[in-house]
């Protein structure tokens, strides 16, 4: 005969249910947490999405100065200088670090030119007279005009050879 106890512990069909819902929750629970882990490595990077985002609007924008390629690749190479400074490599160059020093101060007075004056307006020369031509080289020359577009050019080239 069992105990009451006995009884009371023995599994029934309705404890094997819930056993099993119970280890089916588990596994979800387990592939859920593992999920999240996934999707939060999104999050971080998310940040350099924006990143690149504001830099494409900035350069799209035309603010800059550059051309858009040449705005994002300055834009590049400045956030990397940046990590580098950050990590402080500069000064693990030992002696070729001036070097350095002085690359990034040419950098910076040539972004400095770009808040400068204007350059001042190219000079022209003034116009040239045209050549004079005989009245025989002027009838040729208006003539030029009665043939098809695509001999006009060599028309007009042979006349103006003639002229002194």
């Amino acid at each position: 005969m069992m105990s009451c106890k006995q009884r009371a512990n023995r599994p029934t069909p309705l404890r094997r249910l819930l056993w099993q819902h119970v280890r089916i929750m588990k596994t979800q629970f387990a592939a859920l947490a593992f999920l999240g882990l996934v999707s939060a490595s999104g999050a971080f990077a998310q940040r350099d999405f924006d990143v690149q985002e504001n830099d494409r609007r900035y350069c799209a924008s035309g603010r800059s100065g550059y051309d858009f390629n040449s705005c994002m690749r300055q834009l590049q190479f400045d956030r990397n200088r940046a990590e580098r400074n950050d990590r402080g490599d500069r000064y693990d160059r030992g002696d070729r670090g001036d070097r350095y020093e002085r690359d990034d101060r040419r950098e910076y007075d040539r972004r400095q030119q770009w808040g400068g004056p204007p350059p001042p307006p190219p000079t022209y020369r003034q116009p040239v007279e045209p050549p004079r031509l005989s009245d025989m080289q002027e009838r040729a020359l208006n003539n030029c005009n009665l043939l098809q577009p695509r001999d006009q050019p060599r028309c007009r080239a042979t006349v103006m050879s003639t002229v002194r």
